[in-house]
């Protein structure tokens, strides 16, 4: 007890005091002024991830930045997360056999995977990113002068795939994920001003134009795959029928 006192007299007498009048200073501003925006600065401190403020900063819709934040915090209702809540379902992936998480849904998933192959083979890149931090480092990568579109490609293409897990888990409908992350991209280009819409516009035309061969190529092989395993079907039905 007498070392608690001790401490109290030992801080007491490291103030100086004045005959003026006495100020309010708010310490986590550099001018002494409360705002909000200087709390939450201060209770996210640590907090702020490497491209969180790229996020935020982002020429994308507000909804879109909070969806952003929730990946870079693996807070998006996947199904891992939702299983941490006591949900009881299948903890599956809808497009494979893998467990459901963020980063598998969003990067690693055979789905996702598909996507982001398409935009690597429209920006030339040899890899694909596997998480979302990850995901700015290929950027600076392969696009290092578009550093202005990093996150609206980035949002579109992340959406996108989302917008499909769920139109197939609650609508039971398909979404062309690429198709509709150049969708985005064009729409969500009236936040740029003219010279940098045009050229984002113009880019989403190239990458939609790229998708939609590749896209077509894949059915046309789809097709050709289940030709090939009909007449196999035919020819061990007709050596069936002639034993």
């Amino acid at each position: 007890m007498r070392l608690d006192w001790n401490d109290i007299l030992s801080r007491v007498e490291r103030f100086t005091l004045s005959d003026e009048e006495d100020m309010v200073f708010w310490k986590f501003d550099k001018k002494g002024c409360f705002s909000v925006k200087s709390v939450y600065k201060y209770l996210t401190a640590n907090d702020a991830g490497l491209y969180y403020k790229k996020s935020w900063k982002g020429k994308i819709p507000a909804k879109i930045k909070i969806f952003l934040w929730l990946m870079a915090n693996n807070a998006l209702f996947t199904r891992d997360n939702m299983s941490k809540r006591k949900w009881s379902g299948d903890p599956s992936c809808l497009f494979c056999d893998c467990n459901e998480s963020v980063s598998h849904l969003l990067f690693q998933c055979s789905l996702a995977k598909a996507v982001w192959a398409i935009v690597a083979h429209c920006l030339g890149a040899s890899n694909v990113p596997r998480n979302f931090n990850q995901c700015w480092v290929w950027c600076e990568q392969w696009l290092p002068y578009g550093n202005k579109f990093h996150a609206i490609g980035i949002a579109a293409i992340c959406w996108a795939i989302w917008k499909t897990r769920n139109c197939a888990c609650f609508e039971d409908k398909s979404v062309t994920s690429p198709i509709y992350a150049c969708s985005l991209m064009e729409y969500w280009a009236g936040l740029f001003m003219d010279e940098d819409k045009e050229q984002l516009i113009a880019g989403a035309n190239t990458m939609l134009k790229i998708a939609m061969q590749l896209v077509s190529k894949e059915e046309q092989a789809q097709k050709h795959r289940s030709l090939e395993d009909n007449k196999s079907t035919d020819q061990d039905d007709k050596l069936d029928g002639q034993k």
